[in-house]
């Protein structure tokens, strides 16, 4: 048992200082000089106008369900546009291929906002909301569309598409901006839960390690031990569950959001 709580006192210890390192290094991206800082606040505040302007609208949400809410709905409302654009279109074809992607397209709107409804508004389930989602084969068949029926589609019926192409690249990057901001707020977060659980584990393996040092000249009582020894093999343990769940729901996350719009991916990346 003196082995094995000496194991745990050195494991654990190079636990909670691994963990801290990889955390700093993470947040060291938030560091920066005033330029720096100024460009991205720039940068996200164009691709904020952009949305609002591509959806005719003067204010759009602030909050990552909302927003991410208003830009399904924008897509929503596009692709309607373009399925009442080919219904008097003269080519049978085109109107098929219309349909069949505004039915695809309306499918995967009406997914994210049911679960935008249905689970609470946090940066996870804005996250999971859109895992079963991916709109690189979407992005194909709107290239498809425009390759295949040049000579009858509308300018208005290419502005469309054009907007629907936006709009799906507006999601991704919405997408992976929110990933971001949750990596980081779970890195935070495992920081926190370690030192809470890691300090005062290492605490009572170091005086489990004493107790058991001093048995030659010290005998221990049986119920001593009956306590002792499987309260600190729970503490010892502890730094590694937390790490583990921890772990393992940034990697669920990482896995499900690889790739990057119009790329996509094996149909590997999408299965839970």
């Amino acid at each position: 048992m003196y082995f094995l709580f000496s194991a745990f006192l050195g494991g654990n210890f190079t636990v909670i200082s691994v963990v801290l390192s990889i955390n700093q290094l993470v947040l060291s991206r938030e560091l920066g000089a005033p330029g720096e800082l100024r460009q991205r606040i720039e940068n996200a505040l164009e691709y904020r106008e952009n949305a609002q302007k591509r959806a005719d609208q003067s204010v759009a949400p602030v909050l990552p369900g909302s927003f991410l809410r208003f830009l399904h709905e924008t897509t929503e409302t596009r692709t309607e546009e373009l399925r009442k654009s080919v219904v008097n279109t003269t080519d049978g074809r085109l109107q098929e291929r219309v349909e069949t992607f505004a039915d695809d397209v309306l499918m995967d709107v009406k997914t994210v906002l049911r679960a935008l409804d249905t689970e609470p508004v946090q940066i996870f389930a804005v996250i999971e909301a859109t895992l079963g989602t991916n709109h690189a084969r979407q992005l194909r068949e709107i290239d498809r569309i425009e390759a295949e029926f040049d000579e009858y589609l509308t300018d208005d019926q290419r502005n469309v598409l054009g907007e629907i192409r936006t709009n799906f690249l507006q999601i991704d990057v919405a997408r992976k901006y929110y990933r971001t901001v949750y990596v980081e707020k779970e890195l935070s977060h495992l920081s926190r839960i370690i030192l809470y659980v890691g300090v005062p584990a290492e605490l009572l393996l170091a005086v489990v390690l004493v107790v058991y040092g001093g048995v030659k000249t010290t005998p221990l009582v049986a119920g001593w031990l009956d306590v002792l020894v499987p309260v600190a093999l729970t503490a010892g343990f502890g730094p590694l569950v937390v790490l583990f769940s921890f772990v393992l729901r940034l990697s669920w996350v990482a896995q499900h959001n690889a790739s990057v719009a119009p790329f996509t991916a094996s149909d590997e990346e999408y299965q839970f």
